[in-house]
């Protein structure tokens, strides 16, 4: 099947040309989503073979997803592997997934290990993913977790409304109520020096919007 790495970059000028490099080599179409970076972002990107399109101004990943989403479906391609730009996904992991979803899933979720993450975070991640889980009738390990594989279809099929970190939620659940299969692989929990574009109040009071919103989905 077509496969591209699509990646969203805000002010990764430190990460984003390894994290390209080394993703090619699993999978040789990489599109980045240059996310109104200020930094020389744009000018590492230009360094490799990736293709990249650029926001003017900052919008959030939610947008910068669905910007690179409509690339994607634009040009053919069926499964869209997201991942993020600032090493917190290990590249090399991708194989993982792909074999995943080989046995016959929509979406594969990469599964961090929630023992390994600062406390705020295994906290928020613990009772987001509950939440979901309970929201769709089935387990979510880790409904925050960027690092996916998804099938085109899903995109071509949904309307996607929001606008930041919560379209991750919002696809798993119109996924799920559209019947696509949904399942996770165990990847490495990485933590470094790279620092959250979640914001801790607006970031859940939105997935908590979201939440709200699907009983009309």
């Amino acid at each position: 099947m077509k496969t591209i790495a699509l990646i969203c970059a805000y002010n990764e000028e430190k990460h984003i040309k390894e994290i390209i490099e080394k993703t090619m080599k699993h999978v040789p179409n990489v599109l980045i989503v240059n996310d109104g970076s200020l930094d020389k972002t744009k000018d590492e990107v230009k360094k490799t073979k990736a293709k990249i399109v650029h926001h003017e101004i900052n919008k959030g990943k939610g947008e910068a997803l669905k910007t690179g989403f409509d690339y994607c479906l634009k040009n053919g391609y069926e499964r869209i592997i997201t991942l993020d730009a600032d090493g917190q996904h290990d590249p090399n992991e991708i194989p993982l997934l792909l074999n995943k979803m080989d046995e016959g899933y929509d979406i594969v979720i990469g599964a961090r290990k929630r023992e390994k993450m600062p406390l705020i975070r295994r906290i928020s991640n613990k009772i987001s993913s509950r939440i979901i889980s309970k929201k769709i009738n089935k387990e979510i390990k880790d409904s925050q977790s960027g690092f996916r594989i998804i099938n085109s279809d899903i995109l071509k099929n949904i309307n996607l409304e929001t606008s930041n970190f919560d379209l991750e939620s919002e696809i798993i659940i119109k996924a799920a109520k559209g019947g696509y299969k949904i399942g996770d692989e165990e990847i490495k929990t990485i933590y470094a020096d790279e620092k959250s574009k979640m914001h801790p109040i607006k970031d859940t009071l939105r997935f908590f919007k979201v939440i709200n919103q699907s009983k009309k989905w």
